[in-house]
């Protein structure tokens, strides 16, 4: 049923997508119609009527949450996004809906304008008025949350600005490669909730980070370099206005990638020297789409300094190259630094064998004084711990865990909190978190130790499932 309901969300969104540029009668709507049926006829299986609702920002087959992963996070947002505005709460589809009924209904939705008064009521018109008579909406009802069910939620809230935070970057993406306008106002509400969130759940948001989808890299390494980069302006003591303004500029660090062709940037194997020759290009195309906006502010300005800066390097060995002398602002030595980390722990198309998190601080360490900042460095490893949150260890008991959150104290960085997820033996278990610096009361000794760092991608272990 949760796998159907998802193919569902998934068919519908398609199906809208390709009505809103094609009339009710074009040929091109028979097949993702026809695809909605056939999911439909599934479901049908199992009962007469199947019901499609929204509550809140979770949607629901009937009574069974669906859950928003990676590769289903754009058709449920935009699905919500389409509902929402109309008002509407839910869709009833009963076992006679026609594929003629299931046209000209969703030809209501993507043309029924949300804006001015009453669209339910607009939407119920026309459906009378079109004689659709086996499928029913719901009108959307705002759930109201006290603020200790908010607080009760945070994680919820992580995840789901994550996914907001991606919907943005997406947008954002788009309206570029269509010639539109962009707004970042979005954005950067979205920003600001993630610096009210940094400070009660920083630890859920960094295990977010640990969500790979190669297929659309570019959207969660973007949130990713966002959440990794608050985290060292947090330790750098940044304000919140500031903190803000570096998320943004984290943020659309790499929107010059935008105005690359999809061909080259999604290419699965390696670039040809002319392609690395416009891929190096995005840093420039990123600060020329910014300079064309209207209102240059000090928001503007921090994303032409990130876009400009985060491949330049530390000793300026990089890209674009300078003929003049330049000296690297602090936001762009940031970015720089957490935009390789996340590239380098990152499955990608041309590249789908990520680093381990140890290996990839190695290798930076090594380019230290020469492609990043000495001292940010450090204060990274601070920010991520010696152990990085997501990272899979073996214990000295011969249990395996993940780290889902690095030490409090500095001086036991090497002593993180780990989620067990497998016995002495490797059978899979749920062993709760044990906190590695908690020591024997009578011997002083600790409990427990990591004994070694495991490659995840190796033992083919999901590490992002524990953090979801």
């Amino acid at each position: 049923m949760a796998k159907k309901g998802k193919e569902l969300v998934n068919q519908f969104c398609i199906f809208m997508k390709t009505a809103q540029i094609h009339e009710p009668t074009n040929i091109a709507l028979e097949a993702p119609a026809e695809n909605v049926v056939r999911t439909l006829t599934g479901l049908w299986r199992w009962r007469d009527d199947v019901h499609l609702r929204l509550e809140g920002d979770c949607l629901f087959l009937d009574k069974l949450k669906l859950k928003m992963d990676m590769d289903g996070f754009t058709s449920f947002t935009s699905l919500i996004g389409v509902f929402k505005p109309l008002r509407i709460g839910g869709i009833l589809l009963k076992k006679s809906t026609t594929v003629d009924e299931l046209k000209r209904f969703v030809y209501i939705l993507v043309q029924t304008d949300p804006g001015g008064k009453e669209p339910f009521e607009r939407v119920i018109g026309q459906m009378q008025k079109m004689g659709i008579a086996n499928i029913e909406i719901d009108p959307f009802e705002e759930r109201k949350e006290s603020f200790e069910d908010i607080l009760r939620d945070a994680k919820g809230m992580a995840k789901s600005t994550y996914f907001r935070m991606m919907t943005a970057v997406a947008e954002v993406t788009d309206n570029i490669r269509l010639g539109q306008a962009v707004s970042v106002k979005r954005a950067k509400r979205v920003v600001q909730s993630m610096v009210d969130l940094l400070l009660q759940e920083e630890s859920t948001l960094l295990g977010l980070t640990t969500l790979r989808s190669h297929d659309e890299y570019t959207h969660h390494h973007s949130v990713n370099v966002c959440i990794l980069s608050l985290a060292m302006g947090q330790r750098l003591g940044y304000p919140k206005k500031k903190l803000t303004e570096l998320g943004v500029a984290a943020l659309f660090h790499d929107m010059g990638k935008a105005s690359i062709s999809p061909e080259i940037l999604n290419k699965p194997t390696d670039f040809t020297e002319e392609e690395w020759r416009i891929m190096r290009r995005h840093p420039i195309l990123g600060v020329k789409y910014i300079i064309k906006l209207k209102g240059i502010n000090e928001m503007t300005i921090r994303m032409v300094t990130g876009m400009f800066e985060h491949h330049l390097n530390y000793d300026l060995s990089g890209y674009p190259k300078l003929d003049t002398k330049w000296e690297l602002s602090l936001l762009g030595r940031i970015i720089s630094i957490v935009d390789c980390y996340d590239a380098l722990t990152s499955s990608r198309v041309y590249n789908r064998v990520p680093y381990p998190p140890d290996k990839a601080l190695k290798f930076m360490l090594n380019k230290s004084g020469r492609a990043f900042d000495p001292v940010l460095m450090k204060i990274f490893i601070n920010s991520i711990g010696i152990f990085p949150i997501g990272t899979l260890v073996l214990l000295n008991t011969h249990e395996m865990g993940v780290v889902v959150q690095s030490s409090s104290n500095p001086e036991r960085m090497d002593r993180p909190k780990v989620k067990i997820i497998a016995d002495p033996s490797g059978k899979e278990m749920d062993g709760g978190v044990i906190d590695l610096s908690e020591q024997d009361e009578n011997t002083g000794q600790f409990m427990k130790g990591i004994q070694k760092i495991i490659d995840s991608t190796k033992c083919k272990v999901d590490v992002s499932r524990y953090f979801l």
